[in-house]
């Protein structure tokens, strides 16, 4: 834990994001006793003095003496000018800036904030939410504004899954285990499934998610952050520099091979917006080009008003010799690891076992072996916020990879061809079914 005093300012303090995740996980983790040096937090919004008291009200009782608001916009210099006086009396603290509002106006409190900033040498960082520009050049502007006020060590650009215990204990499940990495390649895997399937639809975000879509809003950050932990190499060393490294290695050698998109039926009527041609289903088949995964096909499907909420990694190893499977006159399922994300935290592992029959040469049976991932922090942000704090990057994406996340999905963005329609609440479309078909493959739901 940081030794030196620090002060959180939420911009866009009193909206969804705030209310419902930052506030909860900030009062989680004080009344847990993880933020012992934090001297104020300060919810900057143009909201009403009465909006925020509705958030601080349900805070931790301790937190919320700390808790101060101030009347902002983040458009608006003059807001700055009242910053400007808050932070004179923070002297030598840490000042932390979280930027909880719409990415369009990313820009303006960069700049604004950077300008401000220059007046004072107290250490400082800032924490950007996705969507972190909406195509390469976009991202490319955006990280060349960063960087002239912040440096890369300054700057957290959050991907709140990677806050997630499950894609954590990837990571330690592969290196820390000869068992798991000994067979983390192409002669043992067939091949890769990545999902992420909601239940909900675009739930009054029609406007914002039109602009958007599930390319840009699942596919080009939670999906290839979820490949890269799973493709990468060892780091060289233990630390967030080689573990972004790595990762950086192998987003530059990811490649979509193709892909398709749909659209749930009635989606037009939620967002209210006529010959709209904006995806919330995608299913891709990626590649990724070097000697470990050299054509081992990595399978990534995301959507939304599907039958479930999953959120899943599924490693699918190679099938076992022909000449076993005449020797048993059977055909054994496929060895399988899953990391599941949600509905829960946890570790799946299926195999093939003989049932007890007495018979020592009987067809084996599918069995698999559950462990449940525990954990302290109920919230993906509480980890986040709590390595903000620290000064741990591992979980962040660098500029570098950014940018690399970007160049995958480049040639697929702003497709002016109608998705397929496909009914709410099924459990994946045909299309998708089809999509692993042609190659002999189903998905492991």
């Amino acid at each position: 834990m940081a030794n030196k005093s620090f002060s959180l300012f939420i911009l866009g303090g009193t909206g969804d994001l705030a209310k419902k995740k930052l506030f909860p996980s900030i009062s989680r983790l004080y009344a847990n006793g993880y933020l012992q040096n934090l001297d104020k937090v300060y919810s900057l919004a143009r909201s009403k003095q009465e909006d925020w008291e509705q958030v601080v009200c349900q805070l931790d009782a301790g937190l919320g003496k700390l808790c101060h608001f101030i009347p902002f916009d983040v458009r608006d210099w003059n807001s700055y000018a009242e910053l400007d006086k808050v932070i004179k009396d923070l002297k030598g603290q840490e000042l932390i800036f979280f930027l909880s509002i719409s990415p369009y106006l990313f820009e303006d409190a960069i700049r604004n904030l950077g300008k401000l900033l220059r007046n004072y040498t107290n250490p400082r960082k800032i924490v950007i939410e996705k969507p972190f520009g909406f195509d390469l050049k976009s991202a490319q502007k955006l990280n060349d504004l960063l960087y002239r006020y912040f440096i890369e060590e300054e700057i957290y650009r959050i991907d709140h899954f990677l806050g997630k215990d499950t894609v954590q204990n990837i990571f330690s499940l592969r290196f820390s285990n000869t068992i798991f990495e000994g067979i983390w390649n192409r002669n043992f895997i067939d091949h890769v499934q990545i999902v992420a399937l909601e239940k909900v639809g675009v739930e009054g975000r029609g406007e914002f998610y039109d602009k958007v879509g599930a390319i840009r809003d699942m596919l080009q950050n939670h999906m290839l952050q979820m490949l890269a932990f799973i493709a990468m190499e060892p780091p060289a060393y233990m630390s967030e520099k080689f573990i972004r490294d790595e990762k950086v290695k192998v987003l530059k050698n990811t490649h979509i091979q193709k892909l398709i998109r749909g659209r749930y039926e009635g989606y037009l009527q939620d967002v209210g917006v006529d010959g709209s041609t904006t995806e919330t289903f995608v299913c891709a088949q990626v590649s990724v080009d070097n000697f470990r995964w050299h054509e081992v096909p990595f399978y990534l499907m995301t959507g939304k008003a599907l039958a479930e909420k999953l959120t899943q990694i599924t490693i699918v190893l190679k099938e076992i010799p022909q000449s076993f499977t005449k020797l048993l006159e059977c055909r054994p399922h496929q060895n399988r690891i899953s990391f599941q994300m949600a509905p829960q935290s946890k570790l799946t592992i299926t195999f093939e076992l003989r049932p007890p029959t007495g018979r020592f040469m009987a067809c084996p049976v599918e069995t698999s072996m559950e462990y449940l991932f525990p954990s302290e922090f109920q919230e993906a942000y509480e980890v986040l916020l709590l390595d903000v704090v620290e000064g741990d990057q591992s979980l962040f994406i660098r500029g570098d990879e950014i940018e690399a996340l970007w160049e995958v999905v480049m040639p697929y963005l702003d497709q002016k061809d109608t998705p397929f329609i496909y009914p709410k609440g099924i459990k994946i479309p045909k299309p998708a079914e089809d999509f692993l078909k042609t190659s002999e493959k189903s998905w492991f739901l």
